[in-house]
């Protein structure tokens, strides 16, 4: 089974990081982190957030990958490419997520996702 999560900001919330390897490492699951930035800029920042993940690694396997594109297509196409299973998208401190962008992503491609609360 693969899992494919998404990071977001420069440094993603440790304990949501904790949890999400904890999931598939119940599931006996690779873990596929997926970090989006908009611009060869940010591209530091997304590396910082990667190795949030890369220091958890464990009992499953923990594969990164920092893409520059448009958020919605690239998590539809790295999911995919990757033959994923299951996409985990984060709820924000509102418990809330972009409609639009779930939408967008629902509608791109027919595997399963499922939302975690923000666990800060």
């Amino acid at each position: 089974m693969k899992i494919m999560v998404t990071t977001a900001g420069s440094v993603p919330a440790k304990k949501k990081a904790d949890y999400l390897v904890t999931v598939a490492s119940r599931a006996n699951a690779q873990l596929i982190v997926l970090h989006v930035v908009d611009s060869q800029d940010e591209y530091e920042d997304g590396q910082q957030a990667l190795a949030i993940f890369q220091r958890r690694r464990a009992t499953p396997k923990i594969r990164p990958i920092l893409r520059i594109g448009r958020l919605t297509d690239t998590i539809a196409k790295t999911a995919q490419e990757e033959e994923v299973d299951l996409i985990i998208l984060g709820l924000d401190e509102r418990g809330d997520i972009s409609s639009a962008i779930s939408r967008e992503i629902l509608a791109k491609t027919d595997i399963p996702v499922l939302l975690v609360p923000n666990l800060e």
